[in-house]
Parts: C-alpha cells; structure tokens; sequence
C-alpha cells in the first residue's frame, strides 16, 4: 500500500507527457490535413484555368502528373501521422486504465485497513468488556 500513491503519481505523470505528445501529433495531423486540402485547391484551380485552351491543357497535363505524385505523398504522410495519433490515443487510454486499477488498489488496501483497525478496536472493547465482568 505504500508505494501505490508513488505508483499513481508516476502513472499520472507518464499520462500527462502522452497528453503533451499527443497534443504534438494532432497538430501534426491537423497540419497535414490542411496542406492536404491546400494541395487539392491548387489542383482544382489549375484544372480550372487550363480548361477550354489546349497549349494550357498539355502544360497542365505534364504539371499534373507531378501534382499527383505529390498528392499520393501528402496521403501517406497524413495516413501514417492518423495512424501515429491513434497509437498515442491507445497509449494514453492505457494510463487512464492503469491510474484506475492502482487507485482501485490504493482504496481497497485503504478499506483493509479500516476494518482491520475496526476489528482490532471491536477485540479490545470486548476483551475490556470480558476482564470487567470477571472482576
């Protein structure tokens, strides 16, 4: 019972630096969402304005293939970010689960306690109670 306020400490203190770092990665992912969108705007604008003019069209063609090579990056980096996120997120319901078991812990060995004192308290009331009644 002792260590276990030390126990939910260091647990707590773990949890604390996951929120920190997945605080970080949301960002990360919110960042990559937002160029993700970027890059598709651009790709659309341009779609637009070479639209209808065909020396646009074939330099839109060529520009295009690169664009979607860069666009096929911008998934994965965002995908693989998603996934990272989501590890932290597991990660950090684990603490959560941990801290709990061990406050779990900490109050059933304080509820122990409690009634060992309480039946002790009740042995020496009797024991008080039987030396009266022999005298």
């Amino acid at each position: 019972m002792r260590g276990l306020p030390i126990l939910i400490r260091l647990a707590q203190q773990r949890a604390d630096e996951r929120r920190a770092i997945l605080a970080e990665a949301e960002r990360q992912t919110l960042l990559a969402t937002e160029m993700l969108a970027g890059h598709e705007a651009h790709l659309r604008q341009e779609a637009e304005r070479a639209r209808g003019q065909a020396e646009e069209m074939a330099l839109w063609a060529d520009w295009s293939r690169i664009a979607a090579g860069r666009q096929r990056q911008l998934q994965r980096a965002l995908a693989a970010l998603q996934a990272q996120e989501e590890q932290i997120r597991d990660a950090l319901r684990e603490d959560f689960a941990e801290i709990k078991r061990l406050e779990i812990a900490r109050d059933a060995a304080a509820e122990a306690a409690r009634r060992h004192a309480a039946r002790r308290a009740e042995r020496v009331a009797e024991d008080a109670e039987l030396r009266r009644a022999a005298r």
